[in-house]
């Protein structure tokens, strides 16, 4: 059984081949490279899942790349047990999977929410916070990210990342997913000047979309204080 998973999903398996030579050259290679190409994002990311044999999963997305050939020996180094590590990432969009450390046996309880179309991630974060797992964000092991990111995507992202963050506090709590996007910001937003008006432009899309969601969401959540106060009362 190798001691690492390395997981990354793609549309086509070409897009593997920069990721799988950066990986030839690691220092550490005891480890296996799992990737799926299969329908949406939190089904690709499942699919890898459930094929993966190693004691600690390492997710990377394919558009990105280890800053040095020592990437997944540091990782076995600062790797803790029952624990997320979200490592740091040079040039990210935003919250995600790139860089995530993870004790194999965190996904034996847990599976990506596929009725997400995006924030996936965000919404696994907020659900192990929720679940007492411990994650924390560390340096020793970065990666360059270099999504292909247009202003179409950047725009019809940022709104439906809003309405979908929405979603999630409905879920799990606005305390479960600030703290981690708070911590993530502090600890791992590297990224060039030409990237920072796309992140500011998408960020305020956020916004509206959050807008948006808490129209959606608000009147449930109201309804259900009023019931939780109710059940009290009768109590």
């Amino acid at each position: 059984m190798p001691k690492i998973s390395v997981i990354s999903i793609a549309k086509k398996e070409s897009e593997f081949e920069k990721l799988r030579k950066a990986l030839a050259n690691q220092t550490f290679q005891d480890f296996e490279f799992v990737t799926s190409t299969k329908g949406t994002i939190p089904e690709a990311w499942n699919d890898a899942i459930s094929r993966a044999k190693g004691e600690i999963l390492v997710f990377i997305e394919s558009d990105a790349f280890p800053l040095n050939d020592r990437w997944l020996e540091e990782i076995v180094k600062n790797w803790k047990k029952n624990a997320v590590l979200k490592g740091l990432e040079i040039n990210p969009t935003s919250l995600n999977l790139c860089n995530l450390v993870c004790d194999a046996s965190i996904f034996k309880k847990v599976r990506f929410d596929e009725s997400f179309r995006i924030c996936e991630d965000t919404e696994l974060f907020a659900r192990l916070r929720k679940m007492g797992v411990e994650i924390g964000f560390v340096n020793s092991f970065p990666v360059v990210h270099v999504p292909t990111q247009t202003w179409k995507k950047t725009l019809s992202r940022g709104l439906r990342s809003g309405m979908y963050y929405m979603k999630i506090i409905y879920l799990h709590g606005r305390r479960n997913i600030d703290d981690i996007n708070t911590r993530n910001f502090q600890s791992n937003y590297i990224h060039p000047i030409s990237n920072r008006l796309r992140i500011i432009v998408e960020n305020i899309l956020v916004l509206l979309g959050l807008l948006v969601g808490a129209i959606i969401y608000l009147p449930i959540l109201v309804k259900r204080k009023l019931t939780e106060r109710k059940r009290k009362w009768s109590a």
